[in-house]
């Protein structure tokens, strides 16, 4: 299949297949913005608010694309607020709070991270926006939830991987746990809260209810556990640090080629340790009794793994993944992500996709990962500055003069 054959029925005018949803995001840093991220990929309008003169605390950290440090230019930010619209609001004071329940009103998804029980003492919390809006999906995004004995604690996304198991799995054998990097369970929670606010707008479509959803960060890396709670608990089975070696069977392994480049290869299964056998040149191993099934190899693994690192050694990377994918043998370079923004197969399965920003020209970013052959979904554009669309949004939507806005300002409101 071809992108083109993919993409024939596609509605010419489709906005994506959440056009004319309305999202009100209040979110810090990352879990709570990617909710609103994957809606406005999805076509929806995402609006949101952050406070005047601060904004996220993603303005502020580096890398910036500016290196005068612009706040607008941000990697972290400009990467999960990408096609957002963005207003200024100081929700801390009455005149925010008014405006903020205002913006409520049109809004199917509201969507907040901040530690549970603080959008109540603002007098914005589930309780008071439904009492302007019945209708609405409040997504509140927190550590551990909004009950429970660690409720209260903020949440990060590496104490929920502690907390959760998936730390204890990861490491070195013999070393200590080490966490996953690229804030992998703030991106798993983003993708759950924006799962769980399409569903309930499925409910509301149904029965004209919306409703409150809660998110937990430990409760999304608990969820991405796999088997591991069943096997634990109930089958008194314990997961050691391994490496990037499993005990069920080997090669799986990251090898280290002759020109200093690595690959990762699986290839446990009896259907491939034959191939791989082919390549490297040792058909005689497909059938010795140290290597002969799955188990055997298990148990070997540490002499599968140093044959297959033998031979990788001897050869450069590239090479190593063209003999070993033509024979079908699921393997992959080990790629930093430069070379990921220029690799063939996410360019052209739009994975990494380009768009155009007004000062700093063409950027690439990670793409939409649904693709919709009807009503496509796309990067809509680069993350807005700060308060880039108060007078679209106060002016436009709100109704204010400029006399009130202008107040507003001076107040440090918006």
């Amino acid at each position: 299949m071809t992108r083109e054959d993919f993409y024939k029925e596609a509605h010419p005018d489709s906005g994506g297949p959440l056009a004319g949803y309305r999202v009100l995001e209040v979110t810090q840093a990352v879990a709570g913005p990617v909710v609103g991220t994957v809606f406005c990929d999805l076509g929806a309008d995402v609006l949101r608010c952050e406070l005047p003169g601060l904004g996220d605390m993603t303005r502020w950290m580096d890398p910036f694309l500016d290196a005068g440090r612009d706040p607008n230019a941000a990697c972290w930010h400009m990467s999960v607020n990408r096609g957002k619209r963005a207003v200024t609001l100081d929700i801390r004071r009455p005149e925010g709070q008014a405006i903020f329940r205002d913006l409520a009103r049109d809004a199917d998804v509201l969507v907040e991270n901040f530690t549970p029980g603080s959008m109540d003492q603002l007098g914005l919390g589930y309780a008071a926006v439904r009492e302007v809006n019945p209708a609405i999906v409040y997504v509140s995004i927190s550590g551990f939830g909004q009950w429970g004995p660690l409720s209260s604690m903020r949440g990060v996304d590496t104490v929920a991987q502690a907390v959760s198991g998936m730390m204890s799995m990861n490491g070195v054998e013999g070393g200590d746990p080490l966490i996953s990097t690229a804030n992998l369970v703030d991106h798993l929670t983003g993708w759950q809260g924006a799962i769980g606010a399409m569903a309930a707008l499925l409910h509301r479509h149904k029965t004209g209810e919306g409703q409150y959803i809660d998110v937990a960060l430990a409760d999304t890396a608990i969820y991405a556990s796999d088997q591991r709670i069943m096997a634990a608990h109930n089958a008194d089975r314990r997961w050691p640090r391994m490496g990037n070696s499993i005990d069920m069977g080997a090669p799986m392994n990251c090898y280290r080629c002759r020109d200093g480049g690595y690959v990762y290869l699986f290839a446990i299964l009896d259907s491939l340790w034959p191939r791989v056998c082919k390549v490297i040149g040792r058909d005689e191993l497909a059938n010795d009794e140290r290597c002969n099934g799955m188990r055997s190899r298990a148990q070997n693994r540490h002499f599968v793994d140093q044959v297959t690192a033998d031979w990788v050694a001897q050869h450069d990377r590239d090479h190593v993944v063209r003999l070993l994918q033509a024979e079908g043998v699921s393997v992959g370079p080990v790629l930093d992500h430069d070379e990921v923004a220029q690799y063939p197969q996410f360019l052209e399965h739009e994975s990494v996709v380009e768009i155009d920003h007004p000062r700093y020209g063409k950027l690439r970013t990670y793409g939409v990962v649904p693709k919709f052959s009807k009503t496509p979904a796309w990067v809509r554009g680069p993350a807005p500055d700060m308060g880039q669309h108060n007078d679209a949004v106060y002016r436009g939507e709100l109704g204010m003069d400029e006399a009130h806005i202008a107040d507003l300002k001076s107040k440090k409101i918006i």
